[in-house]
């Protein structure tokens, strides 16, 4: 097995694929700037095959273009893919949503607070 470039982030986006098939929704659950993990039921794709993809980010513009990805890996509640190349506009928003994402999530690891509800004790 391949070791990753870069540490995946959870994210949880909408995305829409597009392929020789036709054009499906799914949602991203995992993310990084070299590919990420597409959560689709009964996903009707084979490893190998070329999709454009639209992500929804949290930047709240236009939904960004990554083609073309590859598909590295299928079970039965979605698969993998790789991001073949990106164009300048899209790397650069890909890797500032990643950037963010990463920090929230080491942030929310090491600096997390527990608030528990006052007990009076008798």
């Amino acid at each position: 097995m391949l070791k990753r470039k870069n540490r995946r982030v959870e994210m949880n986006r909408p995305i829409e694929l597009q392929g020789s098939r036709g054009t499906s929704q799914g949602v991203v659950r995992d993310f990084s700037p070299g590919g990420c993990r597409v959560e689709q039921a009964n996903a009707k794709v084979h490893c190998g095959m070329r999709l454009t993809l639209r992500i929804s980010l949290q930047d709240r513009r236009e939904p960004i273009e990554i083609k073309p990805a590859v598909v590295t890996w299928t079970d039965k509640d979605g698969f993998g893919v790789d991001f073949l190349a990106l164009s300048q506009e899209a790397r650069t928003r890909v890797k500032i949503v990643y950037d963010l994402l990463l920090e929230a999530q080491t942030t929310a690891e090491t600096e997390r607070v527990i608030t528990l509800p006052s007990v009076a004790w008798k």
